[in-house]
């Protein structure tokens, strides 16, 4: 089935209780947490969703049937909490895409402070990739090439802030049961660190902690410095 085909909202309205609610992104525009993208490895995209329902938060996917969704898995994610981010991308595996969720951690304000989640599809249901604990202030999932090229695996970038616009910036790859910090795609990926620290050097040039993170990037740039 065609995606311009599908009335995403529609059918994943008709998949949930009346009185749920599908759950919002706090990102710009407020978009439904609603992915289209084949999550269990059979080359044909599932919708995935997560709705709130009777104080409790629920991701579920659903397959299409000969034009009949049902679903294929569903899970509570414990209580109710703001999401950031929603994506799918070939993480853990390149059949059968990974679910990423961003939460927002709770006390920090609108736009910053998110916990990260990896959910992987099984046949059993849906299985988390990672213990809790790894946070972020903005997230890039992209498969990044090394100096081999890309590998048809995603790369994820975390920033996390500092003090105002200055962020730690690391990447990472599944190897192969957890997320490890790469150096490899560095001089690839911290071009566009130096671009924003030189952006921001450029506007602030009394600020030396600016300075500083874009040396280090264009350090990474040229293939040195660690994780």
């Amino acid at each position: 089935m065609s995606m311009n085909n599908i009335d995403f909202l529609a059918v994943v309205r008709s998949c949930i209780p009346q009185e749920a609610e599908i759950v919002q992104l706090q990102q710009q525009g407020n978009p439904a947490a609603i992915l289209y993208a084949d999550v269990d490895g059979d080359g044909t995209p599932e919708i995935t969703a997560m709705y709130r329902f009777l104080d409790n938060q629920y991701l579920f996917s659903i397959k299409d049937y000969s034009g009949n969704w049902f679903p294929i898995a569903s899970a509570a994610t414990g209580g109710v909490r703001e999401v950031t981010d929603f994506a799918a991308a070939p993480v853990s595996r390149r059949q059968g895409w990974d679910i990423l969720i961003g939460w927002r951690q709770e006390g920090t304000s609108s736009g910053s402070g998110s916990e990260l989640d990896i959910i992987q599809w099984t046949s059993s249901g849906f299985q988390r990739m990672i213990p809790p604990g790894t946070t972020y202030d903005h997230l890039e999932i992209e498969d990044m090439p090394t100096r081999d090229g890309k590998d048809g695996l995603c790369e994820l970038a975390l920033w996390v802030k500092e003090q105002n616009q200055a962020y730690q910036v690391q990447t990472y790859r599944w190897d192969p049961y957890r997320l490890v910090p790469t150096q490899d795609v560095h001089p690839y990926y911290f071009q566009r660190v130096s671009r924003y620290y030189e952006d921001l050097v450029r506007n602030h040039p009394d600020e030396p902690a600016y300075r500083s993170l874009l040396e280090d990037a264009k350090k990474k740039v040229g293939g040195e410095g660690g994780a």
